[in-house]
């Protein structure tokens, strides 16, 4: 039982920066299982394969650390900036983790893992057309960094690494810089810049300790895998020879549904492809439904123009679906074991004619240990004040591949602001949230729904479709969704592909915080299986009562807190308290299954100071650097993971641990620790 309480929210204080860095990591045996970074980016051969113990998708972010909506940070030449267009400055450094020197630093984290997104963008861009500044990527501490660059040439798409479609700017991606180019780190990456970038977000792989991971290398050619993702929708990049190929029309009246294939015994369904007459869109009112091996409900229960990125009529032009040479791809791979059913239903009132439909499959389920295919689709009017729109909510473990989305505001003139004059763009303000594994601290938190799927200031740059992300519309109005000023949207995620163990909860604000009435739909892709495999099994109370002594817990340096303060995301107005301390040294035993498969270690921290950081040892044995570079003072809360692998966890029921914070750039702080068992599926139930 915890003894956490909510009590009256503690007063908001400034946000704080640091300056020291994270200690090192120790080695660790090689030993991939599923790929990563360059190799996952374009690979759907592998993307059903459920991801190892010990991986993990995370974000650093500009949201507003004080549940508002400032999702930007600012520098002197930002605040000069907005001052000549009337802008009072003031001080919002949350594009920056804490400045070394005359550099900010937007990113450090310790590895094995990857950063396999960066977007930003800032006022400069938008009001002038430039980007000015320099970006340094510094590897596992080395002197000197890797790779230093203008940010005009990390995003322009045609300077070596980083070629087009790998990355764009705002000509390119409507409003936004971004790059998917996988950035790997064994030890330690720092991003640092000369500048604030204002609006920024980076997503990031937590790499398994005994990953097998060779940091990036600036010289290497790129050529190859950016013309493959170039050529996305020209043909299944699975290369895999299908065995089965059906092929036939599609005649469906109101109220009807059409079997496209059922299949008794193993086999994947590799692609789905729709022909139709000239340029016909696909019709409103279709829904695709696929069930595997005899599932009470069908995991895949989504519109049909959905899959394609097609909800206002154009498509998407990804590298997993969308519309080339007039057909509409979809090419997600969905393995079953015993049996599949797919079909499509006619909830509209008009007969579904005209069109043809190819499947290709193979009589083997591909991969080791895959999960089911899912499409998981809502629709509604948000009010405001309501909770956050839920794209998905959902147990079991697995991993999210990709989202379409289709955003407008409810009713004309609802959803402006000051700074957005005559536009109904509010809509497109909320930030997302995804919390994993029934965290209440959200894992990834964005900036907005526009820079989610890589543009920005609303697309102002118009609508496009690259193989990562796209806004293939933008429409006042449409008789295919209601609402006004309407963007369609789509993300897909290969290699920052979210895994979960034991649920995952996507959510995004519906205006900048929840007080726009907007029309909001959305289809997510998944791959999961019901059963969880992580389960809680000890947790250590810090609040000097008998959890303590039951857990052998010693300290050194120990100076006991008490604080009150909410978790960011959709828990920023819920208080809670809680006892802990701040150690230089702390020492626990804490049981965990003895058929584990490694073993997370959850800490509730306060991260109001910024970096901390702490070699663990685990019965002894030297694991690797605890590390974080989170800070927020306002929002302070925040729940820190550490996977322990399971060479060190195997066949035992409890680990005697040791934290070494004695190096820590700022004070440890702990509320409370939990463990975490990974165990196999069948072991779970």
């Amino acid at each position: 039982m915890t003894r956490w309480s909510r009590r009256p929210a503690a007063a908001l204080g400034s946000l704080l920066l640091s300056c020291s860095g994270p200690v090192a990591p120790a080695p660790v045996e090689p030993d991939a299982t599923v790929p990563f970074g360059a190799a996952a980016l374009a690979d759907l051969s592998t993307i059903a394969e459920l991801r190892p113990p010990g991986t993990g998708v995370l974000s650093v972010s500009s949201y507003d650390r004080t549940g508002a909506n400032t999702d930007f940070g600012m520098d002197e030449a930002s605040a000069a900036l907005l001052s000549t267009l009337g802008a009072p400055p003031f001080d919002a450094e949350q594009s920056c983790l804490y400045r070394d020197g005359d550099r900010y630093v937007l990113f450090d984290e310790v590895g094995p893992g990857v950063v396999d997104r960066v977007w930003m963008t800032g006022f400069e861009s938008y009001f002038f057309g430039t980007f000015s500044g320099d970006v340094a990527f510094e590897f596992d501490d080395e002197p000197s960094p890797r790779w230093t660059g203008k940010r005009s040439d990390w995003f322009g798409g045609a300077t070596a690494p980083f070629l087009a479609p790998l990355a764009g700017d705002p000509s390119s991606s409507s409003g936004g810089f971004y790059s998917v180019l996988p950035l790997s780190f064994a030890k330690r990456l720092r991003i640092t810049s000369t500048v604030v970038p204002n609006y920024l977000n980076v997503t990031w792989t937590r790499l398994p300790r005994n990953a097998n991971v060779t940091s990036f290398q600036p010289e290497d050619d790129t050529s190859a895998l950016a013309a493959q993702l170039a050529s996305a929708g020209a043909e299944d990049p699975k290369g895999v020879t299908p065995d089965l190929d059906v092929e036939g029309p599609l005649q469906i009246a109101p109220g009807s549904e059409a079997v496209l294939w059922e299949r008794e015994g193993p086999g994947t369904v590799l692609g789905l492809e729709l022909f139709p007459p000239g340029s016909d869109e696909i019709p409103e009112g279709l829904v695709l439904e696929g069930t595997w091996d005899g599932a009470p409900e069908p995991q895949v229960a989504a519109p049909l123009s959905d899959l394609f990125g097609a909800s206002l009529g154009e498509g998407a032009r990804s590298i997993a679906f969308g519309r080339e040479s007039g057909r509409f791809y979809f090419y997600f791979p969905m393995p079953f074991a015993r049996s599949a059913r797919l079909s499509i239903r006619n909830h509209g009132s008009s007969s579904f004619q005209g069109f043809r439909f190819r499947l290709t499959a193979v009589e083997r389920r591909l991969g080791h240990a895959p999960g089911y295919f899912h499409a998981a689709a809502r629709r509604e009017r948000t009010v405001p004040g309501a909770p956050d729109y839920k794209l998905l909510d959902a147990a079991g473990s697995g991993h999210v591949v990709g989202v379409v989305m289709t955003a407008g505001c409810a009713e004309s003139g609802q959803c402006r602001m000051p700074s957005t004059g005559d536009v109904d763009g509010a809509q497109l303000e909320g930030d997302e949230r995804i919390s994993v594994d029934g965290s209440r601290w959200p894992q990834i938190h964005g900036t907005g729904l526009e820079d989610f799927f890589n543009g920005g200031f609303y697309f102002e740059g118009g609508a496009f479709a690259l193989p990562t992300h796209g806004n293939p519309v933008q429409t006042p109005s449409s008789p295919r969704h209601p609402g006004t000023n309407l963007r369609s949207m789509y993300r897909v995620m290969l290699a920052d592909a979210v895994p979960f163990r034991a649920g995952i909860r996507l959510t995004t604000e519906h205006g900048p915080i929840n007080d726009v009435a907007a029309e909001l739909s959305s289809t997510v892709f998944f791959y999961a299986i019901p059963q969880a495999t992580t389960v809680q099994t000890d947790r250590v109370e810090l609040d000097a009562g008998p959890s303590e002594g039951d857990h052998a817990l010693t300290t050194e340096g120990r100076a006991d807190r008490t604080l009150t303060s909410s978790f960011r995301g959709e828990a920023s107005d819920a208080p809670l308290s809680a006892a802990g301390f701040e150690a230089k040294v702390t020492r626990f035993h804490i049981a965990i299954r003895p058929d584990n498969e490694g073993v997370r270690l959850r800490r509730l921290a306060d991260i109001a100071a910024g970096r901390q950081s702490a070699i663990v040892r685990v019965n002894g044995q030297d694991i690797g650097t605890w590390a974080t570079a989170d800070v927020n003072s306002v929002l302070r809360w925040a729940l820190l993971d550490f996977e322990v692998p399971s060479a060190a966890t195997r066949g035992r029921r409890e680990l005697h641990v040791e934290l070494d914070a004695r190096e820590s750039p700022n004070a440890w702080t702990a509320y409370g620790y939990e463990a975490w068992s990974h165990v196999a599926a069948a072991a779970s139930e």
